[in-house]
């Protein structure tokens, strides 16, 4: 965090929603130094399910944070690169690997880990700051009061006032009918599935090895759909995705036993092996344009999956939220005025649209390449990938293929942007005008 913290006036923060983005932005605005209060409407026991991709924008942001580095070098897997796989033949038809080279003037690498285990090292280092926790906390309302702060209703009835609220609670958002009446129409909705595999079935299952090979973020791409997955071999359970760009009309939050994908196209061991995972969980995402993410005069604000559509099942969804609470903490860690606080929300929006609306244009970019129905398209798709798997291949700039290039130019700029130097670059053009307000 900043050098001047913690901030020259200290205000309360009450933040909805505590799953990553929730707890991150808890932690660094109460390393901030100011009051915040957690509200979660579960009981906190559960243990989530899946896995979390934490590329290298996200990795260098969590090894500065308490015990994070222990906790990534015992629990997480280092990915060596990205395979591209034919679904129906398991043919590698590209390869981008993830160069030492290249990976240490990023000064992070791209990682796998548990969902759970992130969780609940952000809960510890959020108690041990100071963080309040409050589980069971159904919030059904918000308002704006007569001294420019918030009331926030809950569901047995009381009234918690505080003088910001967080929308941290997630794509079907609460708070972001407060923050804005406007009906958001989806540009289009992505359908998904995590489905958990325990360890003894791919133990009794030796066929499932040839799928893939361990710490490589593997894509196999079907005909309308793809499926992703890490191979992490210490890991109790294997955690895998299937995503398409289409809305098959199912229902979001629902445990199945059956995928309502068509998988016919794909291999028959990996459709053998999704069919033997222990849990299917869906997903609808409508994926939107959220233009605004602060609201109520300047006292609500929108994070993570509430405030963008960073593809769920994508690689930087998480590394979003991640971003999003750094510079939040950056931000009101420089404030010292009351009437300061709109103006530091209409800073985080204007920082951060940018780059979350660049990074869901490329997410779901990539979704439809990989995702496309056989034919034309899907073969020049795959030959350019095939340039990866050339010997002479070293990085983008001596790509032989623009397509490919294109992909790693793409990487990179999503790979090594660096939410703190953001806050730092519009304070030194803007930071100037706030400080001065009297």
């Amino acid at each position: 965090m900043d050098s001047n913290l913690p901030a020259s006036l200290l205000i309360t923060f009450i933040v909805i929603g505590a799953g990553i983005s929730g707890l991150a932005c808890s932690y660094t605005l109460r390393e901030a130094g100011h009051e915040v209060l957690l509200l979660e409407a579960t009981d906190g026991a559960t243990k989530t399910k899946g896995g979390i991709r934490s590329p290298p924008n996200m990795t260098r942001i969590l090894k500065e944070w308490p015990g994070m580095t222990t906790l990534l070098e015992q629990r997480a897997t280092k990915c060596s690169g990205v395979s591209f796989k034919r679904g129906d033949t398991l043919e590698t038809v590209g390869f981008m690997k993830l160069y030492e080279q290249i990976m240490s003037e990023l000064e992070a690498d791209f990682l796998i880990l548990q969902h759970n285990d992130l969780r609940q090292h952000l809960t510890s280092i959020c108690l041990s700051s100071g963080v309040v926790i409050e589980y069971g906390c159904q919030v059904v309302g918000a308002k704006l009061t007569d001294d420019d702060s918030v009331n926030i209703v809950v569901a047995d009835g009381r009234t918690l006032h505080g003088d910001v609220v967080i929308g941290a609670d997630g794509h079907n958002s609460l708070v972001r009918g407060i923050v804005t009446d406007e009906v958001l129409e989806p540009t289009h909705t992505v359908t998904g599935a995590n489905i958990t595999i325990s360890k003894e079935v791919l133990q009794e299952h030796p066929e499932f090895q040839a799928l893939w090979n361990p710490n490589e973020y593997t894509l196999w791409m079907g005909n309308g759909s793809m499926i992703s997955g890490t191979l992490d071999t210490d890991a109790e359970t294997l955690n895998i995705s299937i995503c398409t760009p289409t809305n098959l009309g199912i229902t979001e939050g629902s445990l199945v036993n059956k995928m309502p994908f068509d998988l016919l196209g794909y291999d028959s061991r990996l459709q053998k092996m999704i069919q033997l995972g222990c849990k299917h969980w869906l997903t609808v995402q409508q994926v939107f344009d959220q233009e605004d993410i602060v609201g109520l005069e300047g006292t609500a604000v929108l994070v993570g999956d509430a405030a963008h559509s960073a593809m769920i099942h994508g690689s930087y969804n998480s590394a979003m939220a991640i971003e999003d609470a750094v510079t939040l903490g950056r931000l009101f860690s420089r404030l010292s005025k009351r009437k300061q606080i709109p103006f530091m929300l209409n800073a985080y929006q204007e920082i951060r649209q940018p780059r979350t609306s660049t990074t869901q244009a490329s997410e779901h970019r990539s979704l439809i390449q990989i995702s496309l129905p056989s034919g034309a398209l899907q073969q020049v798709r795959d030959t350019a990938l095939q340039a990866s798997l050339n010997a002479a291949f070293e990085d983008f700039e001596n790509c032989p293929s623009e397509t490919l290039q294109q992909a790693w130019e793409d990487y990179l700029v999503l790979f090594s942007h660096n939410a703190s130097e953001a806050v730092q670059n519009w304070w030194s053009m803007w930071g100037a005008a706030i400080d001065e307000m009297a």
